[in-house]
């Protein structure tokens, strides 16, 4: 057991020296503090909660996380032919990104428990303790939440790893359900969330807010159906005033940190200055691109150095949704650009993923642009879907009217319960696509075997492969072999 706690212990020594790379997080963490001498101030327990940031790239960076939230679902795939998680060829013992997902939202989970566990043992006035237990408290939910939408239930563990027994403890823990899980984050979301920054603006960039836990409440909530909890939540958000939605639908990618901006993941690039780069877009964009110039496939995209694969592409259920008048159509799909139709459109009459999906700016592969986690409108969309099922039809009518007229599109009739929110699914698709909801919609909605199934047309391979318990991720057999309490999940 003393190889494990030796792990752990080095691991978390890292929250200790790490340095990131954008707003915060460029500050110079404290690398010669040591956990007996540390957490004496406000600055060094700051710096802990700091280092707790950083998984978020590891897991926002991988291409393949985002094909398992985005490109896996019926409105965007990845054509490719070893895309393992697109194709739905996930094992337990070749799980995919399941086992990135597990390695470094466990590994999230114990830098925030740790540094949860110092911090109120530190000798800091309470008000400054609740705030940065609530903001560390909130990145492990987003932890927690990424594990339950991934695997469902998992184990849960929310002390900080003090000594080997407390490791020997946790090493072997079996999986909780999903439900409970999620029900103790709400809890203590609620608790914490007024704890936490308004706003975050300067050099707090990219720093959890209220809004962030208020929104993270409501995802949980109708994950577990407690509509009323949802909305709660949702109203939060939305009473609060400290977002709203930008005139133009363009202004959510063009414009990084907007007022419609709850939390993105804050990335820069330089060549020779500070980087913090990705390459999701990259994988998104028209493709191929003709020698040293600026032109992917026939048509000029300006200036450009980027490398683009165009393996990840609209259904024709996406291109279904969207009417001649919305106006987020033309961001969403790329038929052309500047007034040039793509070679695609013209041999096969179907779009590339359009500039909500584009960095042309990107070096290569790397790409500094945000990444975009949770913004106003799928706030303003789950009140919407929390009020149909609660069935107060006209409220939920109103609140998804706000985003539909936004995009230029007339108002939801107001009918039944079930075409309401059968609408809403799609308003969901049309607005939030490429934003890492919609397999998590499509599983919680209980509606993902069939919306797979629907896709053959556009990929044989998902459509063929996939089976009703590929909704979650196996657990990993590596992960089975160090704690044998863990069971597999139905099918694997």
């Amino acid at each position: 057991m003393k190889r494990y706690f030796l792990k752990i212990a080095i691991l978390f020594s890292a929250i200790l020296v790490t340095t990131g790379c954008s707003k915060f997080l460029e500050e110079d963490i404290k690398n010669n503090a040591a956990p007996s001498n540390f957490y004496k101030s406000v600055a060094e327990c700051q710096a802990a909660v700091n280092g707790v940031y950083p998984v978020l790239y590891d897991l926002f960076s991988n291409i393949d996380f985002f094909i398992a939230a985005e490109g896996s679902t019926d409105l965007v795939v990845m054509i490719t032919e070893r895309n393992l998680n697109g194709n739905f060829g996930y094992t337990p013992s070749a799980p995919g990104v399941g086992q990135e997902v597990w390695r470094h939202a466990y590994k999230g989970i114990m830098y925030a428990n740790n540094t949860i566990t110092a911090i109120k043992k530190s000798p800091i006035s309470e008000d400054d303790k609740n705030k940065l237990v609530g903001e560390a408290l909130a990145l492990r939910s987003l932890y927690y939440y990424f594990l339950t939408s991934t695997f469902s239930d998992v184990p849960y563990w929310d002390k900080g790893l003090e000594n080997e027994d407390d490791v020997n403890k946790v090493i072997v823990q079996p999986r909780s359900s999903a439900d409970s899980i999620r029900n103790v984050l709400i809890e203590d979301l609620e608790h914490y969330a007024p704890f936490l920054r308004k706003t975050a603006v300067g050099n707090d960039l990219g720093r959890v807010t209220q809004g962030f836990a208020y929104t993270l409440i409501a995802k949980l909530a109708l994950f577990n159906k407690n509509w009323e909890k949802a909305k709660w939540a949702s109203e939060q958000v939305i009473n609060d005033k400290v977002y709203s939605l930008n005139t133009d639908y363009a202004d959510i990618y063009k414009v990084e940190n907007n007022k419609e901006s709850i939390f993105e993941i804050q990335y820069s690039y330089s060549p020779t200055g500070i980087m913090r780069s990705h390459q999701i877009y990259n994988w998104c964009m028209p493709a191929p691109k003709s020698g040293s110039t600026s032109v992917y496939d026939g048509v000029d995209l300006g200036s450009s150095s980027s490398t683009t694969y165009g393996a990840v592409l609209p259904t024709r259920r996406l291109i279904s949704y969207y009417t001649t008048t919305d106006t987020r159509k033309a961001n969403v799909l790329a038929y052309s650009f500047n007034g040039k139709e793509f070679n695609r459109s013209k041999n096969r009459s179907l779009p590339w993923l359009g500039p909500k999906f584009w960095d042309v700016n990107s070096i290569n592969i790397a790409s500094g642009r945000n990444i975009i986690f949770m913004r106003y409108a799928d706030v303003l969309l789950m009140m919407s879907e929390a009020l149909i099922e609660l069935d107060e039809l006209d409220d939920a009518k109103y609140y998804m009217d706000l985003v539909r007229l936004r995009a230029n599109t007339n108002g939801v009739s107001l009918t039944d319960q079930r075409t309401m929110r059968e609408e809403l699914r799609k308003e969901r698709g049309r607005e939030l696509t490429g934003e890492y909801v919609r397999k998590w919609d499509i599983v919680r909605w209980g509606i993902f075997y069939e919306s797979i199934k629907s896709v053959s047309v556009d990929y044989p391979a998902a459509a063929a492969n996939v089976k009703p318990y590929n909704l979650y991720y196996p657990i990993p057999a590596l992960e089975k072999v160090k704690n044998p309490a863990l069971e597999q999940n139905n099918g694997y």
